[in-house]
């Protein structure tokens, strides 16, 4: 008689379920996690056994695999200038945590390398956006909105399939799958 009704996930819930389950993977991995505020430009920092910090920033994703936003300029900033910023990618509802450095991860899937003068051209806006906003009374609020050419879905399914698959050794480090427990579904090869 009546079918199963399929309710749509609010983005706050889905968001809050994708940071629980990269806490959950990066405590089964050994490491401690902290979230931290919202205006920091990202969602937590996770510490492993050596003390090597990770910087992450979780994007949760349910039905559109390819496409994520980057929102303010401190979130921007630390994607483009910090060294230890990752980009976590929660696949519903297969439960995946995607792994990535997030610089590398954002330049081999954009290719903006072909624009040599990108990085400084960004780095000069964003000084500029700084410089006007202060004492101006105006508050930019920057998006930026990434689509992937290779849907992070996709992605997935390529690399357990094509592990060997060198072009994203140095962006894609882990992958995850939680089925009522953790288990690494993908690991790049460590650089000798």
């Amino acid at each position: 008689m009546y079918g199963k009704i399929m309710r749509e996930q609010h983005p706050n819930s889905l968001e809050k379920i994708g940071t629980g389950l990269v806490c959950s993977v990066e405590t089964f991995r050994g490491c401690t996690i902290q979230l931290v505020k919202k205006q920091s430009g990202f969602n937590g920092l996770s510490t492993n056994k050596d003390g090597d910090v990770r910087k992450i920033e979780v994007k949760t994703m349910e039905k559109s695999f390819n496409w994520i936003a980057i929102s303010s300029l401190t979130a921007i900033d630390k994607l483009f200038f910090e060294r230890d910023y990752w980009l976590y990618f929660v696949l519903m509802p297969k439960n995946f945590v995607v792994m990535t450095k997030g610089l590398p991860f954002i330049k081999l899937q954009l290719s903006f390398d072909e624009n040599k003068d990108f990085i400084n051209n960004l780095q000069q806006w964003m000084k500029a956006t700084r410089t006007l906003t202060k004492g101006s009374g105006l508050k930019f609020l920057p998006k930026l909105q990434l689509k992937f050419p290779m849907p992070l879905d996709k992605l997935v399914e390529h690399l357990i399939a094509v592990p060997d698959d060198e072009q994203w050794h140095d962006s894609v480090i882990e992958i995850w799958q939680n089925t009522g427990a953790w288990k690494r579904v993908y690991l790049a090869p460590e650089k000798d």
